[in-house]
């Protein structure tokens, strides 16, 4: 099923032809399937990025970690994105999520494995992956069935075939659905996500290992926090997250 949808996104989006933030007809041979005037206005993160969450630094913020990491601490250990989230970024992951665009997925995947290969994290092949596993964040049974998929594990399933780390969605699984956490202060955020996550199995598929948990957006951390503290709670190594874009650093 999932390649019969592949293939009419095919047939409708043909790869390359459009660009997948704006629809303008683009040249194929443009990086991520976007043209020239969307490359430009995505606001790659590869400036000063914060050492603990990775979002890019503002030109105003002289310290090493974002206003946010300051203020709060995280349970994961380290952090990396792709972009700033703005309108260009925006675009690409409501298509991807609630507008059926599921032929975004594979370029977003493309686009975080280029930056963590660029920063050193990760290798193709067997050799230098630091991660045993690639953990999208779950999604609610009931969200799931509604969309139809869980755009992280799209994500993830690019990520995988490009750096040959293995993704599993067995690992931990959402015991309840939350409210949306769009306008939701830190501290309401945190508490909406408490107790959402659980192992899904024996804790021995956890204890000793390497995660890097994936999800589309990061904004205060919230979500990735409380995925981290059931991994670390069960014994894992290693916790780290990668997004394709992240909430700006705003100073206070």
């Amino acid at each position: 099923m999932t390649k019969l949808t592949d293939n009419l996104l095919d047939l409708v989006f043909p790869p390359g032809l459009y660009c997948s933030c704006c629809g303008k007809i683009t040249d194929s041979s443009m990086p991520y399937h976007l043209c020239s005037s969307c490359m430009d206005q995505i606001k790659w993160a590869t400036g000063r990025t914060c050492s603990k969450c990775g979002k890019p630094l503002s030109d105003t913020d002289p310290a090493d970690t974002c206003y946010s990491c300051r203020e709060h601490e995280h349970l994961y250990d380290r952090g990396y994105t792709c972009a700033e989230y703005g309108s260009c970024e925006r675009a690409l992951i409501f298509n991807l999520k609630y507008n059926g665009r599921t032929d975004i997925a594979p370029i977003l995947g493309e686009a975080i494995f280029d930056m963590l290969e660029a920063r050193g994290v990760i290798t193709a092949g067997a050799g230098g992956i630091r991660y045993d596993i690639i953990l999208p964040v779950p999604m609610s049974r009931a969200k799931q069935l509604a969309r139809g998929y869980n755009q992280a594990e799209l994500i993830a399933r690019e990520l995988s075939l490009r750096c040959g780390i293995p993704y599993s969605t067995r690992i931990i699984e959402r015991t309840r659905s939350t409210r949306a956490l769009r306008g939701l202060s830190p501290d309401e955020r945190r508490l909406e996500m408490t107790g959402a996550f659980a192992p899904c199995h024996d804790e021995s598929l956890i204890r000793g290992r390497s995660f890097l948990i994936l999800d589309d957006i990061y904004t205060t951390g919230a979500t990735i926090d409380a995925c981290a503290g059931v991994l670390k709670d069960s014994g894992a190594g290693v916790v780290d997250f990668v997004s394709f874009a992240s909430g700006a650093d705003v100073v206070k």
